[in-house]
C-alpha cells in the first residue's frame, strides 16, 4: 500500500513539474519573440532617422517655396472659379 501511494505521489510530482516546466518554457520562447520583434522595430526606427535627416535642411525651403506658390494658386482659382461661372449660367 505504501508502496503504491509512493508511486502515484511520484507520478503526480513528475506530471506538475512537467506541466510547470511545459509553461515555462513557453514564456521563454514567447518573451524571445518579443525581444526580436523589439529588436527589429529598433533597427527600423534608426533607418527611418537616417533616411530622413536630410529632410531636415529642405523642409525650409519647401515651406519657402509654397508660400511663393500661394498667390498664384488663389489667382487660378479665382479664374477657375469665374469660368464655372460663366459655363453654368450658358446651360
Amino acid at each position: 500500500m505504501i508502496a503504491t501511494l509512493g508511486i502515484i505521489s511520484l507520478v503526480v510530482v513528475l506530471l506538475i513539474v512537467l506541466v510547470v516546466a511545459y509553461h515555462l518554457i513557453g514564456i521563454y520562447v514567447a518573451l524571445k519573440r518579443g525581444a526580436d520583434h523589439l529588436e527589429a522595430l529598433a533597427g527600423g526606427l534608426v533607418a527611418i532617422r537616417d533616411n530622413t535627416g536630410p529632410l531636415n535642411g529642405r523642409v525650409d525651403e519647401i515651406n519657402e517655396g509654397l508660400t511663393a506658390l500661394v498667390a498664384p494658386l488663389l489667382a487660378a482659382n479665382g479664374n477657375l472659379a469665374a469660368i464655372v461661372k460663366v459655363a453654368g449660367t450658358r446651360t
